[in-house]
């Protein structure tokens, strides 16, 4: 090994070295970080029961969330609508949460619609899923 190869590994070595005894101590920094930003928005975590893949939903904290699981991705969503405040159907053909009052309706597919449901943060942390609701008595939630 020339002196130019032996400095290069030593510094990548040096370096590898570094990020695995320093790591830790930014671990511990990022989660206090991400708990501190959940305090501030209002935002509590709650575990998700099994999941099955494709639609399904869950009470979670007094309210009915619904999820669309693929195996590797988890949206999550409120079932009630936002206008006249009536539960949402699944309509399971077409992958779709429709208002039987405001006939409205929201696509998991395309991600969009005329249905405006509350989206919900969703984290896989400890090989187990997560959902941020709301705090009771936040804004937002209103």
């Amino acid at each position: 090994m020339n002196r130019r190869s032996f400095f290069k590994e030593l510094a990548r070595s040096l370096t590898e070295t570094g990020k695995e005894v320093i790591y830790p101590l930014f671990e511990d920094d990022i989660e206090k970080i991400e708990r501190a930003a959940d305090l501030l928005q209002g935002i509590s975590w709650y575990p998700v029961d099994h999941l099955n893949m494709g639609y399904g939903e869950q009470m979670i904290n007094g309210r009915l969330i619904c999820f669309l699981f693929d195996g590797k991705r988890l949206t999550a969503c409120s079932k009630e609508c936002p206008d006249c405040h009536e539960m949402a159907h699944w309509i399971a053909y077409d992958h779709r949460l429709t208002c039987p009052i405001c006939e409205k309706s929201f696509s998991f597919q395309e991600e969009k619609g005329s249905l405006n449901l509350l989206a919900y943060s969703v984290k896989n942390e400890r090989q187990k899923w997560w959902v941020g609701l709301p705090d009771k008595g936040v804004l937002s939630d209103a």
